[in-house]
């Protein structure tokens, strides 16, 4: 049966039931995902909002005097140091939220970046799977987004971030570019697919550059908020930081690009050229990446340096990153085999994880530096010694369940999409 558009703002809208619309295979999966991730959301608001601790107000308020309540008050404020609540510790400051953040938001903003580029330089198949690329990666920045929003959910962070407001920190920074870069995404999704080619042709190159440029500063913010980190020895002593997350965010979205087009497009003509164009960017970015490491190696604080190969809980991680994330993959790749090139795309995928999880792990694992000579770079003021000998505190299942959870919220993004735009069939036939 031939499918059905109806005409709206220039855009081919597919008719679609609401039972194909929510309960197609994709989104079937997509919500299995979110149900997963529920359990762990109910039992960390249930945590963070309605345990007995958080609800002591009568007893701080009866305190007696103004110094007792605020010490009363300061003790609340501990929660995040309850045994019960592993989320977060003033050893642990940032977690798996915010690795798979960067994972996901990384990931897809490069895809989105290699997707424009690619269309910049006119190869061949970028016009076909620009549309269906592009969505992929915008639902890759929307899973991330929650992921991050999930650790912003925090009481204290929403509440010195609102009553506090630095607009000079990294984080900051990020309020206005989001505001920017998801509409600016969308438009060019929208000139992608819509049926008013003549006026998308006149202004093709235009959001191609200005998507190239905004794809750019977001990636230098993005280093920016970790360079403010001054006592991280790891997110500081990097070079040029923001190329750095764009390698290594290349390299998760042309793993991620590779196992959809085997999922979404192998029925395609164009499918053979897609992969010999994605494993060919995907080799590049492998040595990039693979020498980019080197430079780690040799400017990055040796004590961090040897913890993170051996000695320390995510030393595996690191030798994982490289084993799935470069070596097999640059070995797959190279092989011009598809079903190899597979392989690789999903030792690819984990690959970048682990190594998502070093960088924001390594982080926290040394976390004093010299480079001011004073304050709590100097003096040790957190005695993470004492908490623990490497301030490394594993996941909590609650926060493995939400971040299986915001793989479900990006999959279910792309699957609306996709049903109501068709992304992955309308450019079937459309050249440069």
């Amino acid at each position: 049966m031939s499918t059905k558009y109806t005409q709206c703002c220039g855009l081919n809208i597919k008719k679609v039931s609401l039972s194909e619309l929510l309960f197609n295979k994709t989104m079937i999966i997509a919500l299995i995902l979110i149900a997963i991730g529920i359990v762990g959301w109910y039992e960390i608001l249930t945590l963070r909002w309605a345990h007995d601790f958080v609800n002591v107000r009568d007893v701080i308020m009866s305190a007696g005097s103004s110094d007792t309540q605020s010490i009363a008050m300061a003790l609340k404020e501990q929660i995040f140091n309850l045994k019960e609540i592993e989320e977060v510790n003033k050893a642990e400051p940032w977690g798996i939220f915010v690795t798979q953040y960067v994972y996901l938001l990384y990931g897809g903003s490069a895809l989105i970046f290699l997707t424009a580029l690619m269309e910049l330089f006119r190869v061949n198949v970028a016009p076909k799977v620009a549309a269906a690329l592009m969505s992929f990666g915008l639902a890759m920045v929307f899973g991330g987004l929650i992921s991050i929003f999930t650790d912003l959910a925090n009481q204290l962070n929403i509440y010195w971030m609102v009553l506090n407001p630095q607009p000079q920190s990294g984080m900051w920074l990020m309020m206005p570019l989001y505001a920017v870069y998801i509409p600016f995404t969308l438009i060019e999704i929208y000139f992608l697919i819509t049926n008013k080619r003549d006026l998308a042709r006149k202004l093709a190159g235009v959001l191609i550059i200005l998507g190239i440029i905004i794809d750019i500063i977001e990636f230098y913010i993005q280093g920016l908020l970790f360079n403010l980190n001054t006592p991280r020895h790891l997110w500081t002593d990097i070079p040029q930081l923001w190329i750095y997350f764009l390698i290594t965010g290349a390299l998760t979205g042309i793993g991620g690009a590779i196992l959809f087009a085997f999922l979404g497009l192998k029925n395609k003509p164009y499918f053979d050229e897609f992969i010999k164009v994605a494993s060919n960017i995907g080799l590049i970015t492998i040595i990039l990446a693979a020498i980019y490491e080197v430079i780690n190696f040799m400017v990055v604080d040796p004590k961090w340096i040897n913890l993170i190969i051996a000695g320390s809980p995510i030393s595996w991680m690191y030798w994982g990153w490289i084993i799935l994330g470069i070596a097999i993959p640059f070995i797959t790749f190279i092989s011009k085999n598809k079903s190899l090139i597979l392989v690789g795309s999903i030792s690819l995928i984990i690959g970048t994880f682990l190594m998502r999880q070093v960088f924001i792990y390594g982080g926290n694992i040394v976390p004093m530096t010299d480079r001011f000579g004073k304050g709590p770079e100097a003096t040790s003021l957190y005695n993470l010694a004492e908490i623990t000998p490497y301030a490394y505190i594993p996941p909590h299942t609650m926060e493995v369940l939400i971040v299986i959870g915001c793989l479900g919220i990006g999959l279910a993004v792309y699957s609306l999409i996709d049903s109501l735009f068709d992304v992955r069939n309308i450019n079937d036939n459309i050249d440069h």
